[in-house]
């Protein structure tokens, strides 16, 4: 009998020898966990990433099916997030109880009202974010749980279905000193001299901009052949490796714009396709480092509200905001928010924040929606009163609207000049400002 469920912690640099050991002796229909921390340098900047541990165990013929992110009690001051890279030998005959995982219906009333089709009495589905809560009884959250390792190992042996399972642990605590403040909001100078400009071109050349002239980038990129954007010639609709290419085009210009101190947040996620992973993350870090440009941090977007993934798998509900510097001395200084009943899951590089369900109001079709709550983060954080930023892929003008609040000046590419209307929609409506504020070109 082979093994029917592994559980692997370990450092990327001996990661390939302890698979190599195990992955022959695995069960046709075996899962296999492999748990994971980013690995940072003397610099605070990311070695090695999950990321590199996925595109790793896919090449040893590994099937991936989620990621499953855990913040845990360890030994360092930010980053306590411990990624549960899920794969199978064969993804068709996994074994996955999710009866076994669901997670206690405190909402029934609440959340579902009368759709009781949508309601589960053996509980709601379990998703890739494990932070367990403890409620009043009446659909209120009081206190969310950190689980102990044991308790994460206990847990996908449930869902594994599996008696008996191979562990093996060797991993020590990753330090690391990200720098977290305790006030995470700049004050707002009434008197800051800001302009806002809306370029409709494509962002793979943005001439208009001066060089080093920019202190953040913050945006969310098309994925590759998923979103239709309503406009022939956009990014994302050709073959994979033309989008690389273009995309390229895209952080080359971000690069040339950015000041020597600022940095670029980029929102992304693993896309699946056919059944199979397409690591755009992993891609575009692999891009900027090729840039000369350091990999500082992984934020993680936490979503309440989830995509379902059908019988085999788990909710999706997390993304990635990676965050990169030209200098790889630049600290990256976030404020603590109080996402979580639980302190200490609050300092970690975990935010919790909703997001809308749908398009863009119900004039307005827009078929990716940006949360406000986490661009005002990034930029109240990442900048002062006055300061340049750019989105360039601004789309319902998320990026814009932060800054108009937070009195930062502003300057966005959006492919799609159709979306001017909604842009000025969303300014009116969202914001204080007069429309003639801002530019249009």
């Amino acid at each position: 009998m082979g093994i029917k469920c592994l559980i692997l912690e370990e450092r990327f640099k001996n990661l390939q020898n302890k698979l190599s050991n195990y992955l022959q002796k695995l069960q046709d229909n075996a899962n296999v966990f492999v748990l994971v921390s980013n690995e940072y340098d003397n610099d605070n900047c990311i070695t090695y990433s999950f990321l590199d541990s996925i595109n790793l165990c896919i090449k040893n013929g590994l099937q991936y099916i989620n990621t499953i992110i855990v913040p845990v009690e360890k030994s360092c001051k930010f980053d306590n997030v411990k990624y549960i890279l899920w794969f199978s030998k064969d993804k068709n005959n996994l074994i996955f109880d999710k009866d076994s995982i669901r997670e206690k219906s405190i909402w029934k009333d609440v959340e579902w009202g009368k759709r009781e089709k949508n309601y589960n009495p053996k509980g709601k589905d379990p998703g890739n974010v494990w932070i367990p809560t403890n409620d009043d009884g009446n659909g209120h959250i009081t206190e969310h749980i950190l689980m102990t390792q044991q308790q994460v190992i206990n847990r996908i042996q449930k869902m594994s279905n599996a008696t008996q399972v191979e562990t093996i642990v060797d991993l020590n605590p990753i330090k690391n000193t990200i720098k977290i403040s305790n006030d995470n909001v700049h004050n707002i100078e009434t008197d800051v001299r800001t302009k806002y400009e809306v370029i409709f071109d494509s962002s793979e050349n943005m001439k208009p901009i001066k060089d080093n002239s920019v202190s953040l980038v913050v945006t969310s990129p098309p994925y590759w052949d998923l979103k239709n954007y309503f406009k022939s010639g956009q990014i994302g609709q050709e073959s994979y490796d033309k989008y690389l290419e273009r995309m390229k085009n895209v952080w080359k210009e971000c690069s040339r714009i950015l000041k020597d101190d600022g940095s670029i947040w980029i929102n992304i996620n693993i896309r699946v396709k056919d059944n199979y992973p397409i690591l755009i993350p992993y891609d575009y870090v692999n891009q900027f480092k090729n840039l000369g440009l350091f990999l500082k941090q992984i934020f993680i977007w936490h979503k309440s509200s989830g995509i379902p993934t059908g019988a085999k798998n788990i909710v999706d509900r997390h993304e990635y905001v990676l965050v990169f510097t030209k200098d790889k001395h630049t600290t990256i200084t976030v404020g603590r928010y109080n996402d979580y009943k639980n302190p200490k899951i609050n300092e970690t590089n975990i935010w919790n924040i909703n997001r809308k369900a749908g398009s863009v109001g119900k004039k307005y079709i827009h078929p990716a929606i940006y949360p406000t709550e986490l661009t005002n983060r990034i930029i109240n954080d990442m900048t002062q009163p006055g300061d340049m930023v750019c989105d360039p892929f601004l789309g319902s003008g998320t990026t814009l609207i932060s800054c108009l609040k937070l009195k930062r000046s502003f300057v966005g590419f959006e492919y799609n000049e159709g979306f001017k209307d909604l842009i000025i929609s969303r300014i009116n409506s969202d914001t204080s400002n007069n429309i003639k504020d801002v530019k249009f070109v």
